[in-house]
């Protein structure tokens, strides 16, 4: 027969008390290593966050460092063709004037009523069309200097539409919204030759029906068309965006569209030489034009231009 111990009750306090002990020490480190995990997945998850971020800001700045390569390409391109274009159009300017004195001296030898006469007119018409095909690829290659003077933008796209509106086909509808006075300095006949190229080719590409939408806008600090600026020459930009609803563009042609003589229209109905001379303006004036478009979805472009700010 087994008998049991008796211990003292002091014995069964102390173990009682040991292990109450050993418990709260136990429960301690539970509770401790539940937090040093939390705390390590939390860790974990800013580092990931951390990581994309990296991740999505170098690949933000390939893009942009891409960007900048190809508008690099493109302004060595259009600066090349602008140079032989120009010696190529003095040359034949020359020769055109050549042509003329000729024919004018030929047309004094027979009498205003003959067929000689107005066949020699022609003639004198078709080299005075060249002469100002001539004058358009100078305007494109010359990088004079123009007066810059303060301009409303809101007031010189609403002047263009007046002027515009006459010869533009009732059914297509134009909205303008400008809701900011935004003021740049600018050439005031520059500024026109621009919109009015735009607008119009945005009516031949809907093919006299649709709707273009053009707007004026400031241009936040964070807008990515503002890193593609090769330097920036103010603290504050504003953007003219004209979006229409024509026939659109692939990729190939957005690549081509501000190069000299690259066209789209008919042989005929277009010189190529209207989206280079915006493009070569635009730039003069710091600021750069892009465009976006997909074929049957219309086109858009951008136009950044710094602001002005009085003192």
């Amino acid at each position: 027969m087994i008998y049991l111990t008796h211990f003292p009750h002091e014995f069964y306090v102390w173990i009682i008390f040991i292990l109450g002990l050993v418990l709260a020490v136990l429960f301690l480190i539970a509770i401790r290593m539940m937090l040093l995990s939390r705390q390590r997945a939390r860790s974990l998850s800013q580092a990931n966050l951390d990581l994309k971020k990296e991740i999505t800001e170098r690949e933000n700045a390939e893009e942009t460092k891409q960007k900048l390569e190809i508008a690099l390409l493109q302004g060595q391109k259009l600066q090349a063709i602008g140079t032989l274009a120009s010696g190529i159009a003095h040359d034949f300017n020359n020769i055109l004037y050549a042509i003329i004195g000729y024919t004018e001296i030929a047309r004094e030898d027979v009498t205003k009523d003959s067929l000689t006469y107005k066949n020699l007119g022609k003639v004198l018409d078709g080299c005075h069309r060249g002469q100002e095909l001539i004058s358009r690829i100078l305007a494109f290659s010359r990088r004079q200097h123009q007066q810059f003077d303060i301009i409303n933008l809101k007031s010189t796209i609403e002047a263009a539409l007046a002027l515009l509106r006459p010869t533009i086909p009732a059914s297509v509808i134009i909205h303008f919204h400008a809701n900011e006075k935004i003021i740049i300095l600018g050439n005031q006949t520059q500024l026109h030759q621009v919109l009015v190229n735009l607008i119009n080719n945005a009516v031949d590409a809907m093919d006299g029906e649709g709707t273009m939408d053009i707007s004026i806008e400031h241009a936040s600090e964070h807008d990515p068309l503002l890193k593609q600026l090769p330097a920036k020459i103010a603290p504050s930009y504003c953007k003219i965006v004209m979006k229409d609803t024509g026939h659109g563009m692939d990729q190939s042609m957005m690549e081509r569209i501000f190069e000299p003589f690259f066209t789209t229209k008919e042989v005929g109905k277009g010189t190529g030489l209207g989206l280079s001379i915006v493009h070569s303006i635009v730039k003069e004036h710091g600021g750069d034009i892009t465009v976006n478009s997909q074929l049957g979805h219309g086109a858009t472009f951008t136009i950044i231009l710094p602001e002005y700010k009085e003192d």
